[in-house]
């Protein structure tokens, strides 16, 4: 019996000696294999790739957002520019617009009758050439004119005529910038029936005896407006 017992201790000694001698994985049977610092930095750098990638995709749209942004601004101009060009035509060619003037005297004005035109415009006063016709571009005064009917526009002259001077009234369009003569220019004459419209008139004497020759220029002014 003594002998039993003895080998039964010396049994249990062996097998906790071998159970000490076993090494036991820390935290038990739940081991998680250890990920390598090169393993780290592949996927780091495939995280800063898509990165990248995604900030060249934005950069891509951002700059095609802006390209026809441009685009759409430059069509706006041109479509701006197209409606500018057609506003500054707009009354050059007109079928009711009428300019009359009489021979008169004058000391440093000249005053046309009547002007009838569909746009706001000029009248510009001119010398006459040698063979008569308009001289063109220069004048020697002009003054403004509003659309529709005008009467009584008193021009102002900075070249004293002569007595007996042939001199012309020229009807033009304010196309340029507002309020400033511009021609030559944009403030391109009118006409009518494809003709420059302008007249002719010629400075008379101070004299009374003139005052009858006015009223008859006067009246053959009217009569030729009136047969257009």
């Amino acid at each position: 019996m003594k002998h039993l017992l003895f080998g039964l201790s010396v049994l249990l000694l062996l097998t906790n000696c071998a159970n000490v001698g076993t090494p036991v994985a820390e935290g038990g049977n739940n081991s998680n294999p250890m990920i390598s610092e090169a393993d780290s930095s592949t996927g780091a750098e495939a995280s800063d790739a898509k990165a990248n990638d995604a900030k060249a995709n934005d950069a891509k749209d951002s700059s095609e957002d802006s390209k026809t942004q441009a685009d759409s601004d430059d069509t706006e101009k041109d479509e701006s520019k197209d409606e500018a060009k057609e506003e500054d035509t707009a009354g050059l060619e007109q079928k009711n617009v009428k300019l009359q003037i009489s021979d008169q005297r004058t000391s440093g004005q000249i005053t046309i009758k009547k002007v009838e035109t569909s746009r706001d415009g000029w009248v510009s006063i001119h010398k006459s050439r040698a063979d008569g016709s308009i001289q063109q571009p220069d004048g020697i005064g002009e003054a403004r004119v509003d659309s529709g009917n005008s009467e009584d526009i008193v021009v102002d002259l900075w070249e004293a005529p002569a007595v007996g001077d042939k001199l012309w009234a020229l009807l033009h369009i304010d196309a340029g910038e507002r309020g400033l003569y511009e021609y030559p220019g944009k403030d391109a004459p009118v006409k009518k029936n494809g003709e420059t419209v302008a007249r002719s008139f010629v400075i008379q004497s101070d004299k009374a005896s003139d005052k009858a020759a006015a009223e008859a220029s006067d009246k053959a002014a009217a009569e030729a407006e009136s047969a257009e």
